[in-house]
């Protein structure tokens, strides 16, 4: 029997029938969209690790100047990472002082492009900071990593050789967590800071800081929460 035919009743049931079906025929299905993995593939397609190492004048003998790492943190470092951080997968921050003949090295350490490590390396050579220091004789010089040869294109490359393969693909990502909990405090203490001081008296002053922190909240705030996510099960130290 033709639809028009029919009882009105009848009608008004195939109508809603009908508008039904057609909703759910042209309803679209919200697509899955996967979480972004750091697999190696991706971050391996264009990108490798580069570092720019400041060798820093040690007196023979001598404690060495912490604190001019924390100042080239401050004044270097951290304007490059709020311009340039969404190139960066994995960033960190590095101290060494074994001995006189090692010397002082403050270093930082990216995984990135090459174009985006070119632009960074450009930022250090035209800081002012860095010339100043230099200038002073308090920074000796400033290594970088070759642009020409991608010597460390796997995540993992930085990482010490003799870790299992897991701890060694992992490690980048809890030292740029660490290294940002760091920066983070070095920026806070510095908006603290009296700015009508020297900086180097300035950064000094935040050195000082960072230790008291280190020493009075490391154990809980640090070491503490890091051992809870590995059961509280004992470790073998060696400093």
């Amino acid at each position: 029997m033709p639809f028009y035919k029919l009882p009105p009743c009848r009608r008004k049931i195939y109508l809603i029938l009908l508008i039904c079906l057609l909703s759910a025929c042209t309803q679209r299905v919200a697509p899955v969209i996967e979480s972004p993995q750091a697999d190696q593939a991706t971050l391996n397609s264009d990108k490798a690790w580069y570092a720019a190492r400041f060798s820093l004048h040690r007196e023979k003998d001598q404690e060495p100047n912490w604190y001019l790492g924390t100042l080239l943190a401050g004044e270097v470092i951290a304007p490059i990472l709020d311009q340039y951080g969404q190139h960066i997968i994995c960033w960190r921050v590095h101290r060494r002082a074994v001995g006189d003949q090692t010397g002082h090295v403050f270093s930082f350490i990216f995984y990135s492009s090459k174009a985006s490590a070119a632009m960074i390396y450009q930022r250090v050579q035209e800081n002012n900071i860095v010339a100043e220091l230099h200038r002073q004789q308090l920074l000796l010089k400033v290594n970088y990593a070759p642009l020409t040869v991608n010597l460390h294109t796997i995540l993992a490359d930085t990482s010490d050789t003799a870790w299992p393969e897991s701890v060694r693909q992992s490690w980048p990502f809890f030292m740029m967590g660490a290294s940002q909990m760091w920066m983070a405090q070095v920026k806070t203490l510095k908006q603290e800071a009296a700015d009508n001081q020297a900086i180097e008296q300035r950064y000094q002053i935040i050195q000082g800081k960072l230790n008291e922190l280190w020493q009075q909240q490391g154990q809980h705030a640090l070491i503490h929460h890091l051992s809870a996510l590995y059961a509280y099960r004992p470790v073998s130290m060696r400093f």
